[in-house]
């Protein structure tokens, strides 16, 4: 990773306990007449948004920064501030134009990221997002907005006619990030593929080929948790980052009737369905990623709010509302309406209370992406 303030991991030695960090001798000894534990600090800031710990405490002492820098304390905040937000990244006419929204103690913070954008933001894992090169788009770059470190990653052999179609996940075991692409030759050749590349390790991209899928619309991956999925027509072709052994599930009759008015999202750490029954009514599915089985765990009614959907957002027409992503899984649910409208709706689920948020263009013009920001680097440190 490329960072204008790089520095050596810290070290602990003369110390017993991997969390104390000392930056020299002298605070060493200092340390002995402190009455708190550095433990404790260890622990206090592990708690603090990624946001506050880059901008304001990793500059109160070198030995806070060099905890903030370890990576015992990275993969600590990362397991223990895992809610994930929102980038909602307007994808034309310009990209540039992206604020970050999530929920933080009950309370909805929308933030416009200082990260100037050039492209889109093609797929998003733990803070790190991948983006393409704006002057050559073979070219593809891992980088974390909140840090600006980034990597860039070998070249793709194959030339890239889909974007959406990559996807960047986490392997938890082996702690490394791999960079998943689908492609297909159904014209020349009934074969598809699908590229992997763990980032950092591979200097080529390796290739998995598989059983074609019916249908085109496998190329845009949903990455959740540990795993790849690739939607077809009949199908859902699941990829196990951490093995790459791929799984081929066949969809649910009710789900293949009903693709039409309904969505495929993530939700959690499955693989979901939101499907529309009814005017009002909306039944959420959920597939096990090691079974296949499908099952349906959220029912959502819109009729005892649909009035206050037209107060607060102007709804013409519920068929028309689009759920563009969940903000906290299965509670607050982000809708988008198929009118043109420059607002977004934040529902929640449970309260049933209902927020706008206000955007630059309409809607529909932005991509709603998954995020969280994080210290995380592909080194451990910042």
């Amino acid at each position: 990773m490329a960072d204008a303030d790089d520095a050596t991991e810290p070290k602990t030695a003369g110390s017993i306990n991997p969390h104390i960090f000392h930056c020299c001798k002298s605070c060493a000894r200092k340390r002995r007449t402190k009455y708190l534990p550095q433990e404790v600090f260890f622990e206090f800031l592990s708690y603090l948004s990624a946001q506050v710990l880059y901008d304001v405490m990793r500059h109160v002492c070198k030995e806070w920064n060099l905890i903030i820098r370890s990576r015992d304390f990275i993969n600590l905040h990362r397991l223990r501030n895992s809610t994930t937000g929102i980038l909602i990244q307007e994808c034309w006419p310009m990209a540039d134009n992206v604020v970050y929204v999530e929920m933080r103690r009950g309370c909805m913070e929308i933030s416009k990221l200082d990260y100037r954008f050039k492209n889109l933001v093609w797929a998003s894992c733990n803070g790190l997002v991948l983006v393409d090169d704006p002057r050559d788009r073979q070219i593809l770059y891992v980088i974390n907005l909140l840090t600006k470190q980034w990597a860039v990653l070998p070249p793709f052999s194959h030339k890239i006619i889909f974007f959406p179609s990559f996807g960047l996940a986490f392997c938890e075991a082996s702690m490394e990030y791999k960079v998943v692409y689908a492609s297909g030759e159904e014209f020349l050749n009934p074969r598809t593929r699908i590229h992997v590349l763990t980032v950092g390790v591979d200097k080529v991209w390796r290739c998995i080929d598989i059983k074609p899928l019916d249908g085109f619309s496998y190329r845009i991956p949903f990455v959740i948790g540990g795993y790849v999925h690739f939607i077809g027509k009949t199908v859902v072709l699941t990829l196990n980052v951490e093995t790459e052994a791929v799984c081929r599930f066949s969809l649910p009759q009710f789900i293949i009737a009903s693709t039409k008015r309904g969505k495929f999202m993530a939700m959690g750490s499955n693989l979901s369905f939101f499907c529309v029954t009814t005017k009002f009514l909306r039944d959420v599915w959920e597939m096990n990623p090691i079974t296949g089985e499908w099952i349906m765990t959220l029912k959502i009614d819109l009729k005892p709010v649909r009035h206050r959907f037209k107060e607060i957002s102007q709804v013409k027409n519920f068929l028309s509302l689009i759920p563009c992503c969940w903000l906290v899984v299965r509670e607050v649910l982000l809708f988008c309406d198929w009118h043109p409208t420059r607002h977004c709706i934040a529902y929640n689920v449970k309260t049933r209370e209902i927020r706008l948020i206000e955007l630059s263009t309409d809607a529909k013009r932005h991509n709603f992406r998954g995020h969280v920001n994080s210290l995380v680097s592909l080194e451990g440190g910042f």
